[in-house]
């Protein structure tokens, strides 16, 4: 007869292979889930951080309104006879110091 050796032998290496197939496939099956998941999650991330820079652009523009809103305020009221003209000019310089820290694009001034 023939050796069952060799034969015995491919049938085990055979069966491993084969189970170490199928934990890849397990594992990679998981993997797949959890990049999916992660997508998902990734997208919602990128509506929530869209939506706040929308609000926050709004701010933006609501808080320029405002300060425009005030040095018209500022100039009418200096326009007044009978004003205190101290109080006003170190109301502007502050309106000023302030705009020096605004970036240019955003309504500030050069320093």
């Amino acid at each position: 007869g023939e050796d069952p050796l060799p034969l015995r032998r491919a049938k085990i290496t055979a069966e491993a292979a084969v189970k170490k197939a199928e934990r890849a496939t397990a594992a990679a099956g998981k993997a797949r889930t959890q990049a999916e998941e992660d997508a998902v999650k990734a997208s919602e991330s990128r509506a929530a951080a869209e939506a706040r820079k929308q609000e926050a652009e709004a701010a933006v523009e609501e808080a320029r309104a405002k300060v425009a809103e005030a040095e018209a305020y500022l100039e009418e009221v200096k326009n007044q006879p009978g004003c205190a003209h101290g109080a006003i000019w170190w109301m502007q310089r502050e309106l000023t110091e302030k705009k020096k820290f605004m970036p240019t694009a955003k309504g500030g001034i050069a320093k």
